[in-house]
C-alpha cells in the first residue's frame, strides 16, 4: 500500500503544480468513455491497459488539461494536454518542428514540473526514444525521479527511486503528454503500456451531446431494476466567477 500512496502522492503534485484549477470547463464521464474539457480527446476506459474499475481525477485551465486515472490494481495513469500556442511552460520559438516542441516540452516538464516537487530530489531521463513509426510521431522517456520522505513531515510516502514513462505526440495546436509509474525500469514494456493507452483514444475528441440514442439510453437505464438516471459524471468544476 505504501508504494501506492507514493505513486498517487507523487502524480498528485505533478497536477498541482502544472494546473490549479478549472477556469469555466469541465469534463464528462459517461459508462466506459471519459470526454476530456474542451474535446481535446476522448478515452475509452474499457481497454485491456487497464485493470478492473477505473476512476479519476480531473484538472484543467485555459491552456490545457490534466487527468489522472486509477485501475482496480492501483496503479496510476495520467493525461495532460498543453496548447502549444499560450502554454507559458512550453515557450515554442515560432517554426519550431514537432520533434523540437515535444523535447522541449518533456525538457519543461523535469525542469518546472518533477524538480520543483516536494521530496524530490533530482530526476533525470533514463530513457529517451523518438517512435517514427507511430501515428502521430511520438517522443518516450523513462525519467527516474529520487525520492526523499524526509523532506516532506509525517508522510507515509517511501523513499526510492520512481521511474515515470512519458509519451508525448502533437495534434493540431495541442500537445499531449501521456503518463504511468512502475517500479522497476522496464523501457519496452512502459512503451507497450504508453502506446496502448494512445491507441484507445480518440483524437480530436468532441464535447458529449444530446443525440437521440444517447436520450434513449438514459430512459431505458432508467426504467432498469436498481437503475440511475444515466446522467454523466460531472468532472472539473468550473471556477467560482470573480
Amino acid at each position: 500500500m505504501k508504494i501506492i500512496k507514493t505513486a498517487a502522492f507523487l502524480l498528485s503534485t505533478l497536477t498541482v503544480t502544472l494546473l490549479a484549477g478549472c477556469q469555466g470547463m469541465q469534463g464528462d464521464r459517461e459508462g466506459d468513455y471519459y470526454f476530456s474539457p474542451a474535446g481535446a480527446y476522448i478515452l475509452d476506459l474499457s481497454i485491456n491497459t487497464f485493470r478492473g474499475e477505473v476512476v479519476l481525477d480531473e484538472r484543467c485551465d485555459r491552456n490545457g488539461g490534466s487527468a489522472t486515472f486509477w485501475d482496480g490494481s492501483g496503479r496510476l495513469f495520467r493525461v495532460d494536454y498543453l496548447n502549444v500556442q499560450n502554454h507559458p511552460m512550453i515557450q515554442a520559438p515560432r517554426f519550431a518542428s514537432d520533434l523540437t516542441l515535444l523535447n522541449l516540452t518533456l525538457n519543461s516538464y523535469l525542469r518546472d514540473v518533477v524538480a520543483k516537487a516536494p521530496m524530490i530530489t533530482s530526476a533525470e531521463a533514463s530513457y529517451r526514444e523518438f517512435i517514427e513509426d507511430a501515428d502521430p510521431k511520438a517522443l518516450f522517456a523513462i525519467i527516474g525521479i529520487n525520492v526523499d520522505a524526509a523532506q516532506v513531515k509525517d508522510s507515509d510516502v517511501e523513499s526510492g527511486t520512481y521511474y515515470y514513462g512519458f509519451l508525448l505526440f502533437k495534434r493540431g495546436d495541442l500537445i499531449y503528454v501521456l503518463q504511468h509509474r512502475q517500479p522497476v525500469l522496464m523501457p519496452e514494456k512502459m512503451k507497450a503500456v504508453l502506446l496502448n493507452l494512445a491507441a484507445g483514444m480518440e483524437i480530436p475528441g468532441r464535447v458529449r451531446d444530446d443525440t437521440d440514442l444517447e436520450k434513449l439510453r438514459r430512459v431505458l437505464k432508467k426504467m432498469a431494476p436498481g437503475g440511475t438516471d444515466g446522467d454523466p459524471v460531472r468532472l472539473c468544476e468550473p471556477a467560482n466567477p470573480a
